[in-house]
């Protein structure tokens, strides 16, 4: 059987490299690991077999450390970065990189160009470049492949928890609490009447940052921050009780948020900072709502007030379509045919 070498190939905190593996093993491949204990066993002469494949996602990252002030450089993974690039270069495994970020997260200056050069060297280095936003696959050379949904049956009770009409909306931003989704922002600009919760796992010096914005809202703005791990359960559950799923990533450097696959089909709406990923599923859900200013933003929120009742209704609608565009049969069907070789 034919071998995928996948990196990482665990992830604690994202369940995509998971549903990557489900759908490259339902391709008809056997799902191996790509680490240094990989390069010094036996396992290591397939990646020297021309049927095999190497999948490669955020290698680039591991050249920097997460930080409040910005992400810095990190020698020992710059080091890590070195040793695989040079495998990757001699191996003749068909190498399939997959570009999510346009520049690694909360960098800025010199460390932001070089995260950039770093994401062009493995571009070169790869025989297919992976987008999962099709409006970039020309700009990266690459092929278009969905991005798998973090679920694979549709959701059995849809918007029941909530009285038409009588509640106050529910939102909530979800994930990696990071200073690069800018949440101190939204957090001076949300309206009193809905209600925001915040949850995920947060450096202290940027939840600290957070408290005090918190602060100097008044009792009559509900916002609720909680941080830590959130479990595959925790995070479903804290989805079941929204109305509203805020994506605010504000630096441009993800082509796609991955939360995104985590919300639609499963909350009624969706409110994200416009995007060309964002743009184009807003022609496929009436319930993507975006923003670019501060205006359009608190008009989003009031626009999901109006709408939540209908959105909830026709979430089921919503959900079939997700699972038609990113559900793991239309993953299966693309993926096997961009991986293979010709």
């Amino acid at each position: 059987m034919k071998k995928a070498y996948v990196s990482p190939f665990v992830n604690h905190t994202n369940e995509y490299i998971n549903r990557v593996k489900a759908i490259v093993a339902a391709c008809g491949y056997d799902v191996q690991p790509l680490s240094f204990r990989t390069l010094l066993s036996r396992r290591v002469t397939g990646l020297f077999d021309p049927g095999n494949v190497v999948l490669v996602h955020w290698l680039e990252a591991r050249a920097f450390s997460e930080g409040h002030r910005g992400a810095g450089l990190r020698l020992a993974g710059l080091a890590q970065f070195m040793v695989y690039a040079v495998v990757l270069l001699i191996m003749r495994a068909r190498l399939v990189y997959f570009v999510h970020d346009h520049a690694v997260h909360d960098l800025t200056g010199w460390r932001r160009t070089f995260s950039v050069w770093l994401i062009r060297l493995l571009s070169r280095l790869a025989d297919v470049r992976v987008v999962h936003d099709p409006s970039h696959a020309g700009r990266y050379r690459a092929a278009y492949l969905p991005h798998p949904l973090y679920r694979d049956q549709l959701p059995s009770e849809l918007g029941s928890a909530r009285t038409p009409g009588t509640a106050p909306l529910r939102a909530g931003i979800l994930g990696a609490v990071r200073p690069y989704k800018q949440i101190e922002h939204i957090i001076d600009l949300w309206p009193a009447g809905p209600s925001l919760r915040i949850r995920g796992r947060a450096d202290p010096a940027y939840e600290q940052v957070l408290r005090s914005h918190l602060a100097r809202r008044g009792p009559d703005v509900p916002i609720e921050l909680v941080t830590g791990f959130m479990t595959r359960d925790d995070f479903a559950h804290e989805m079941e009780q929204l109305d509203a799923l805020i994506l605010p990533h504000a630096d441009d450097s993800a082509l796609v948020s991955g939360a995104f696959f985590e919300a639609i089909g499963a909350v009624p709406i969706v409110i994200a900072r416009s995007s060309p990923f964002i743009q184009w599923v807003q022609g496929q859900f009436e319930g993507v709502l975006s923003f670019d200013s501060d205006e359009e933003f608190v008009a989003a929120v009031h626009q999901a007030q109006a709408m939540q009742t209908r959105m909830a209704e026709r979430l089921p609608q919503s959900a079939r379509r997700a699972q038609e565009l990113f559900g793991i049969g239309a993953c299966v069907a693309r993926y096997g045919q961009a991986i293979g070789r010709g």
